[in-house]
């Protein structure tokens, strides 16, 4: 199967992306030239959690640039080297807590080809269109959840392109200028929104 029947296959099973007019008019670039052509958005389910509780946040990723991108289907992992970061800022001082920690691993079969490996790690993005996913902030890795207080909710989104935000992919070189899309390298920040985490309610509802 050649590269572009296999894109094509894998693009009509991509029910995940959904078409959208233009958000924003990009800036002229040259051919090569994939930096900044995507923007990304966070929509926390809701602006205020209880101590303790996991917060949902709702992420898309949107070409808003002049020629189709891969970007990696993975938007957030807790152990990997994903491409988005999130970050909780701007609040109360820290009660002291437990750190956490993991660890991942590689499971690609050995000789297993580059084509195989991009299909399922990453998914083209057309012009105009999004990507989008479901994140949950919890309290082991945010210790700011278990703070009450106002946070500042930003995120920061970034690939190396060629060489994959994954440390279980990379590309060489050559085999990367074979691909039919280019993938996007750069970085851009996410939106702004501001957090209230709220202490439990003490005591019994009255009976009627």
């Amino acid at each position: 199967m050649t590269w572009n029947n296999r894109f094509a296959i894998y693009v009509s099973l991509s029910s995940c992306l959904a078409a959208a007019g233009p958000f924003r008019a990009a800036n002229p670039q040259e051919p090569n030239q994939i930096d900044n052509q995507i923007e990304v958005r966070i929509s926390p389910a809701t602006k205020t959690v209880t101590v303790g509780e996991q917060l949902e946040v709702r992420v898309e990723i949107r070409n808003i640039g002049n020629q189709q991108l891969l970007i990696d289907k993975n938007v957030f992992e807790w152990c990997d080297a994903s491409p988005l970061s999130l970050y909780l800022e701007l609040g109360p001082p820290l009660k002291p807590s437990v750190g956490t920690g993991c660890a991942a691993d590689c499971f690609w079969k050995p000789g297993e080809s580059l084509a195989n490996r991009v299909v399922e790690s990453w998914i083209p993005l057309p012009v105009g269109h999004f990507y989008g996913a479901t994140v949950r902030m919890d309290q082991s890795f945010f210790p700011q959840l278990q703070t009450p207080g106002r946070w500042q909710l930003r995120g920061r989104y970034r690939s190396d392109g060629a060489s994959s935000s994954s440390a279980c992919l990379r590309w060489d070189p050559e085999e990367a200028a074979k691909l039919p899309y280019k993938a996007w390298k750069g970085a851009v920040d996410t939106n702004v929104v501001w957090i209230e985490v709220v202490r439990h309610r003490s005591g019994k509802l009255k009976r009627q």
